[in-house]
């Protein structure tokens, strides 16, 4: 690789070697008072502004990049109204909300949040993606992202009775199978997709949205088998959880769950709080989830078993 210094990145690079990269990778990465940032051989080049340079390993930078765009964020980041998953769309895609009722105590009270209650049922009959997206994600609104996590599936074209069916067939690409998000980081990676791959080996468009739908997507999955491993399709043994969002920017929710082996329907009395002396936030959530299903458990929202009401209260 040549020595010679890049004096200026293109796209891919000047987001693969940014500030928050460089922090992201070096914990002692002092981001204050830099004239500019380059790329030389192996490394990153970071100029200060006393004419001082420092060299980072670019390996070490593009894999803090490919870490942060594949990170997973907790289970309520991404959740619409009513603790709602993601909605189907057209064309093999899905609504993915933003989780503004559980950002804050107040959260359901803030704009995005009403809109998303107005919106929610409405979506699907906007099938033109541009209109869609003009309403989930605009200069006024950030309701949440189109993503279609197996690909984009074209719509139906017209057939002509006439053709030859044949050659109509040969001109169809029915789904474009490459994972697509609407979201700022993902365009960007796809504008730029070329430079991408010849900065980071095996490149592919990824976005923190794809990473959560998918582990989502494994958690309904998971819950379904649990479901239906027990003999009689009810299940005896059951998990109900509540959730308070914080009450600040500066603490965490607070994540409760009851469990019992008597079935969802089940009083109160036959209820027990999980680990009643620890504490859960919504960073405990999807491990919790997952460790109850391994262990047979079923989890129901506790806002949908009336019977569980008065615990809340408690």
């Amino acid at each position: 690789m040549s020595t010679q210094t890049q004096l200026e990145l293109n796209q891919a690079q000047a987001c693969v070697y940014s500030r928050s990269n460089l922090r992201r990778a070096f914990q002692d990465f002092d981001d204050t008072e830099i004239a500019g940032i380059y790329v030389r051989g192996d490394d990153c080049l970071v100029v200060r502004r006393d004419g001082s340079e420092q060299t980072y390993p670019r390996e070490l930078i593009k894999a803090a990049y490919s870490s942060y765009t594949h990170r997973l964020k907790d289970f309520f980041s991404y959740l619409g109204p009513n603790y709602r998953g993601p909605s189907v769309w057209h064309n093999n895609a899905y609504i993915m909300f933003k989780g503004w009722n559980y950002t804050h105590a107040l959260g359901h009270l803030t704009s995005n949040a009403t809109l998303q209650n107005h919106w929610a049922d409405r979506f699907i009959h906007l099938s033109d993606p541009n209109k869609l997206l003009a309403v989930l994600q605009s200069d006024q609104t950030d309701l949440g992202h189109l993503v279609a996590p197996d690909g984009i599936r074209l719509p139906n074209r017209a057939v002509d009775l006439d053709s030859d069916m044949e050659e109509e067939a040969k001109d169809v690409s029915p789904v474009a199978a490459e994972p697509y998000c609407s979201c700022g980081s993902f365009q960007r990676q796809l504008l730029n997709v070329s430079e991408f791959q010849q900065e980071i080996q095996g490149f592919k468009p990824w976005c923190i949205h794809l990473t959560w739908f998918h582990k989502y997507r494994e958690l309904l999955c998971k819950r379904t088998e649990a479901r239906n491993a027990s003999p009689s399709g009810t299940p005896d043994k059951c998990v109900a959880w509540w959730y308070a969002p914080p009450s600040d920017a500066t603490s965490d929710g607070r994540f409760v769950l009851l469990h019992t082996k008597h079935g969802a329907q089940a009083p109160l009395t036959h209820w027990r709080t999980y680990k009643q002396k620890e504490v859960f936030s919504q960073h405990h959530a999807w491990d919790l989830f997952f460790n109850m299903m391994e262990a047979g458990y079923v989890p129901f929202p506790g806002n949908a078993l009336p019977q569980l009401k008065a615990a809340i209260k408690k």
